[in-house]
């Protein structure tokens, strides 16, 4: 082989010719990538078989340990490396680097800022490294001119995703990618997507926000790790490998939607059942458009809690078009950053909107159809408990998805008429089926006013031995029996079995519901918006009603099951559900293991997470014995009602027998994670309610607002801020709470 030959076994970047020579991705990549006019530095692939003639023509040595290059390469001038401007970087391009499977990343040499006169010692670093693997390969060397960045760094740009992830730092890449130092990370939103109200990012981040859309637009979407330096001027492409292993990201989680309807600490079964529905519910709004991502968790579980991940929710939005405001106003919590409407998206995803809405439109009768189905098929929940559990699977997904379209058809009118002011005008004006558990207690308190010997009893937590209270009792039962505090938890008892909230709740009189506001014309105006969100709202809460009947028979169906188990049935919730499906097989949990069990809840319960978290948290500091709480005086959130309200703070994590209080301290004002339908015996002993989390259109708020009473919701960390004996003032039309003095001690 003659020197002219070997030059064309030096390859030109950009010519196109790696993949037909068989070329690794390495620097295949690179090359179609300079071929499609990305800015790629100028360079060379120097090849195998350019390699095997310095061996066969005494420019090389090979031995078993190493490969040395043993004199100046004077085919370099043959073959235009001369006219590439030194320093150099010489980057291995071995064929088993950066394949679909496996990256091999930094298991071979590389060298930066290599001279001219070094370039020799630099390759045989480089050929000799390839040695230690054991498997047969091609020793192809890329030869780049290296770029004098201010900033270089990864991108990570995954399908999945509408922000690529960035890891970066100043000068070049080496020590970063070696892990030597940490860098700085942040998320960039992708060419073509808005930009959040409030966005800070380096300034070289337009650059590489434009070549990584070109990249997308030569490599196809795909997952893509690439390597970036920047000039100052240019954003170079030093890079590109398909990402083999996703990178865990920092997402952004809420309990919002779930700390209405769970306890503090949810039952393990319950927990585990939930986060087993993940992929299930998120897969609801893929059926109307296929591109949304399919491998992101929806739900996750932290120290026991299932938490829902709102940045896919708000990814969601975003691929939408639509506001991420939506999301959190449906759900309950705060977003980290806030995107705007995107006019552009959402004309290109218009027939997604299409579908989605006229979904919301056929969302009431759907609902409908599908409490039908919920009463139908848990007639006969099952005959083991895994059949069981299948069958309370089913249910959390259909009462889930039911209620996604519900919320979506009740969240555009609320904000609209939240904006207008009215909200409250019409809202005062509503029953629905969960806050008529609050007005079918009238009669039993009526009756408890007008016979005091009904009352000792009762503030023993006993039903009294009475012919008129029992009728009344055994029909609030029947209407209402099935629901309980915390009840979406299976684990919770229902208030036919637990009856002594309700109970102590019949002692005192009903704060009867406020004088609604009178019409204004603005509400008059807003009667059509304010149909279209009722009729959600309402069915919404039938819809709740309903699965509680459901979830009370597989409740029952699975105690009775298991009865003969466990010295308590309640024992049971303290399994997960694949724990609890080997029970059909005869398997007992051993002493051990329950020992085991309970050090873990104990330990689970000693925390108080935030209703926002991030994936990397360190969850430890939310430990009770080591959280101090802020001392602030004034806490803002989102207003429900009207009134302002002085009294006594009542910090509950859920509803228990408190007595009313009256005096010279004043009323009581009830300071709470979060409400819902469980509640309402509590409220009838207070003068005004703070909530931590929950959002306009939860089922707490939505039964505060009707009821009347005072209150505010979305008050971060009221719980930890307020204690019990601390005296507030409410001024929910504000959205304000105050803490004038605090308890003693």
């Amino acid at each position: 082989m003659s020197e002219q030959e070997l030059a064309r076994d030096i390859l030109a970047l950009g010519k196109g010719a790696a993949c037909a020579r068989g070329i690794g991705n390495k620097a295949a990549l690179l090359d179609k990538a300079s071929s499609a006019g990305l800015p790629v530095p100028r360079g060379f692939i120097v090849t195998e078989e350019a390699l095997n003639w310095m061996i066969r023509n005494g420019i090389a040595q090979k031995s078993a340990e190493r490969i040395s290059v043993c004199r100046k390469l004077e085919f370099a001038r043959l073959a235009g490396i001369d006219s590439l401007p030194a320093p150099f970087a010489v980057r291995s391009a071995f064929s088993a680097e950066d394949t679909a499977n496996m990256s091999l990343a930094g298991f071979f040499k590389s060298r930066l800022f290599v001279d001219r006169d070094r370039l020799d010692d630099a390759l045989s670093e480089i050929w000799s490294s390839a040695l230690n693997y054991k498997e047969s390969l091609r020793h192809d060397v890329l030869l780049m001119a290296m770029v004098r960045a201010e900033h270089a760094g990864v991108a990570f740009s995954q399908h999945d995703y509408l922000d690529d992830l960035i890891n970066f730092t100043t000068g070049t890449a080496d020590r970063l990618v070696s892990g030597v130092v940490e860098g700085e990370s942040f998320t960039l939103p992708r060419l073509g997507t808005a930009l959040p109200y409030s966005h800070s990012i380096p300034p070289f981040a337009m650059r590489l926000r434009t070549l990584l859309d070109r990249i997308r637009q030569v490599f196809a979407e795909g997952d893509w790790d690439v390597e970036w330096a920047d000039d100052g001027n240019c954003c170079w492409l030093i890079q590109i490998r398909p990402i083999t292993v996703s990178p865990r990201r920092n997402e952004v989680f809420t309990i919002a939607n779930h700390r209405e309807i769970l306890p503090e600490l949810p039952s393990l079964f319950m927990s585990s059942m939930i986060e087993s529905c993940s992929d299930s519910l998120f897969e609801y709004y893929r059926t109307f458009d296929a591109t949304l991502p399919d491998k992101r968790p929806f739900i996750e579980t932290f120290k026991g809690r299932p938490y829902i991940n709102l940045s896919l929710l708000s990814e969601m939005m975003r691929t939408f078009g639509l506001p991420t405001r939506l999301v959190t106003a449906n759900i309950g919590g705060n977003a980290t950053e806030e995107y705007p409407t995107d006019l552009r998206r959402m004309f290109r995803k218009l027939p997604v909107l299409l579908k989605l809405l006229i979904a919301q439109l056929q969302s009431v009768a759907d609902a409908e159809a599908t409490i039908a189905e919920m009463l139908s098929r848990t007639e006969q929940p099952g005959e083991t408990v895994q059949k069981c559990i299948e069958t309370l699977q089913w249910l959390y997904k259909s009462l889930v998805t039911a209620m996604f379209s519900l919320t979506q058809a009740m969240g555009w009118p609320l904000l609209v008429l939240r904006r207008a002011g009215v909200l409250e005008e019409h809202n005062s004006r509503q029953t629905t089926i969960s806050a008529q558990m609050y007005k079918d207690l009238e009669a039993l308190q009526d009756l408890c006013l007008n016979r005091p010997d009904l009352k000792v009893p009762l503030e023993q937590g006993l039903i009294p031995n009475d012919s008129q209270f029992q009728g009344l009792w055994l029909e609030y039962l029947k209407k209402h029996g099935h629901r309980g505090i915390f009840e979406s938890d299976i684990a919770r008892p229902r208030f036919r079995e637990d009856p002594s909230t309700i109970l102590s709740a019949i002692v005192y009189p009903v704060r009867r519901k406020v004088v609604s506001p009178s019409r204004s014309l603005a509400g008059l105006f807003t009667l059509p918006i304010w149909w279209q969100a009722s009729r959600a709202i309402k069915t919404r809460e039938r819809l709740r009603y309903f699965a509680m009947i459901a979830m009370e028979r597989i409740r029952n169906r699975l105690l009775n099951l298991t009865e003969q188990r466990f010295p308590e049935p309640s024992t049971l919730w303290d399994l997960d559900i694949t724990e609890a499906k080997q029970l059909d097989s005869g398997w007992i949990p051993s002493p051990e293991f329950w020992d085991a069990r309970r050090q873990q809840q104990l330990q689970l319960a000693s925390f108080r997470l935030p209703d926002l978290l991030h994936r990397f948290d360190d969850l430890e500091t939310f430990s009770k014995d080591r959280m101090i709480a802020e001392g602030a005086k004034s806490l803002n959130g989102v207003s429900l009602t009207s009134g302002d309200v002085t009294g006594i703070a009542l910090v509950l994590n859920e509803p228990t027998q408190v007595k009313h209080r009256h005096g010279e301290d004043g009323d009581t004002i009830l300071v709470a994670r979060s409400v819902d339908a469980g509640w309402i015996p509590t409220f009838a002993r207070v003068c005004g309610v703070v909530v931590e989390i929950g959002g306009d259109l939860s089922h707490g708020s939505i039964i505060l607002r009707e009821i009347g009473l005072p209150a505010i919701t979305n008050v971060r960390n009221a719980t930890s801020v307020i204690r019990t004996g601390d005296r507030i003032t409410l001024r929910a039309g504000a959205g304000v709470v105050e803490v004038s003095s605090t308890a003693a001690g």
